[in-house]
């Protein structure tokens, strides 16, 4: 059948529309697609410029231990990260702060130093009472006991222990063998000599500062001792004849000289320290029983 003009313009019309259509909607496609492409990449050189970190969750005391716990997993800038960053695979049990750090600090290998505390199987326990304690001392904080006498000589009996707790006149810190009987002399001879005192001072950072020098010897009564200990071990008992044999002439001429001028007095302050002593210890216990209990 034959159609009119009228019928023919307008197909051609519907025809002409529809190419129209397909034209611009090919064009919006392609320059979507374009846009998302672009998009696309510039995303995926975004990502790129973005690493996986690991930063600290809480701020750590300088001194104190990091663990894996203290570390949370987040991406930051290439450009934001330090070259010596770490992961938490390269943090050990001995892993400590070199200082202060707060949370959200990235982790890197300048920031932690490995703790010269080593737990040998001589390591114990040891409360100590009769130490004039820093007035801001925390649980974490690391320090040396040292003993002053009379005469203003002083002495570093251990050096650069860490502080596990501790209350108004109590600390708890772990000692080796040699440590304790060598502490133990020093505490005989600060209570033969009035005005002499053991006294303990705090490290700064000790994450930076390496252990003081021990610079006190004790006496050939302990030395000895120390000696015939089956429970020191063989580095330490080398380490200590060292010492000894070194300093043993200035002890003599040091500490031996101030503590004979007390020697009429020695037994009488040794047992009213002792008895100071045993009356601190109960009332730190006392107190203790009494916030176990508040705490149950």
């Amino acid at each position: 059948m034959a159609m009119n003009p009228m019928q023919r313009k307008s197909r051609n019309s519907f025809l002409l529309g529809m190419v129209l259509t397909l034209l611009i909607t090919s064009v919006i496609i392609a320059m979507l697609f374009l846009q998302v492409t672009k998009l696309k990449d510039e995303a995926d050189k975004l990502e790129k410029s973005y690493v996986t970190a690991y930063v600290l969750q809480t701020d750590i005391q300088s001194g104190t231990n990091i663990t894996v716990t203290d570390v949370k997993e987040e991406r930051i800038s290439k450009m934001m990260l330090p070259s010596d960053a770490i992961s938490p695979a390269d943090l050990t049990e001995n892993t400590l702060a070199k200082i202060n750090l707060t949370a959200g600090t990235v982790l890197t290998s300048s920031i932690i130093v490995e703790s010269e505390d080593t737990i040998s199987n001589d390591v114990r326990l040891q409360e100590y009472n009769m130490i004039v304690l820093p007035t801001q001392l925390a649980v974490d904080d690391y320090i040396d006991i040292r003993w002053m006498l009379p005469n203003g000589q002083d002495y570093i009996v251990v050096s650069k222990k860490r502080v596990l707790d501790c209350n108004e006149n109590t600390i708890w810190i772990n000692m080796t063998e040699d440590e304790i009987l060598t502490m133990s002399g020093a505490t005989v001879e600060a209570y033969t000599v009035t005005g002499s005192k053991l006294y303990a001072v705090k490290y700064v950072e000790p994450g930076n500062q390496i252990s003081a020098t021990s610079t006190y010897v004790p006496s050939k009564d302990v030395y000895d001792l120390i000696l015939a200990d089956p429970n020191i071990v063989n580095t330490a008992k080398e380490e200590l004849n060292r010492k000894y044999s070194s300093l043993v002439d200035k002890r003599n001429q040091n500490i031996n000289n101030v503590v004979s001028e007390y020697a009429e007095d020695a037994i009488d302050n040794i047992e009213a320290k002792l008895e100071e002593e045993i009356a601190r210890q109960q009332e730190a216990r006392e107190l203790y029983l009494e916030e176990l209990d508040a705490s149950m």
